[in-house]
């Protein structure tokens, strides 16, 4: 019995060698959001259009369950960021957006507001519930400027029971 013990040991050992052996040799994983994010802002404009339309071309390529996937873990990353940092974001996709063309601002509307008609009751119900938790998460800071974004913009108000119509 020790002798096959002994043996059984050995193989798991061995094992583990060839696993970490194998792992050592596998491309390391994609960089972090922030190591991205600061690649990114180095790239000339051309440089970085191409590399978001590659992005978008490599979601495209995946199953909804897999980009589903993908969306989560950006969304995880995002989270662990400091309210300052997201804040900064923020500020920098709203320069982005209001710098943009009016006839691609425009379609790009037209995209999000095709994709939110679109929605199954059920897929709307998870998005409430996302909104509503990411809006819980804020500091009070953020979700002050959050109501004062959203006032600016004269859209709808925003499906939380704290929207800024509540000043």
């Amino acid at each position: 019995m020790n002798t096959v013990l002994k043996t059984l040991i050995a193989a798991g050992i061995a094992a583990s060698f060839g696993l970490n052996a194998m792992a050592a040799d596998a491309p390391a994983d994609k960089p972090p959001m922030r190591k991205h994010m600061e690649r990114m802002k180095a790239m000339p404009p051309e440089q970085r259009a191409e590399e978001r339309k590659a992005m978008r071309e490599e979601m495209r390529g995946m199953t909804p369950e897999q980009r589903a996937s993908k969306r989560r873990e950006i969304r995880e990353q995002l989270e662990k960021i400091p309210p300052e940092q997201r804040a900064e974001r923020r500020k920098e996709m709203r320069e982005h957006w209001e710098e943009m063309p009016p006839d691609e601002r425009r379609e790009m509307r037209e995209k999000m507001k095709g994709h939110l008609e679109n929605m199954t009751p059920e897929q709307r119900a998870e998005r409430r519930k996302e909104m509503r938790e990411r809006f819980e998460k804020m500091s009070p800071e953020e979700r002050r400027q959050f109501k004062r974004d959203m006032g600016e913009r004269g859209g709808k108000q925003p499906p939380f029971s704290d929207h800024p119509g509540d000043r």
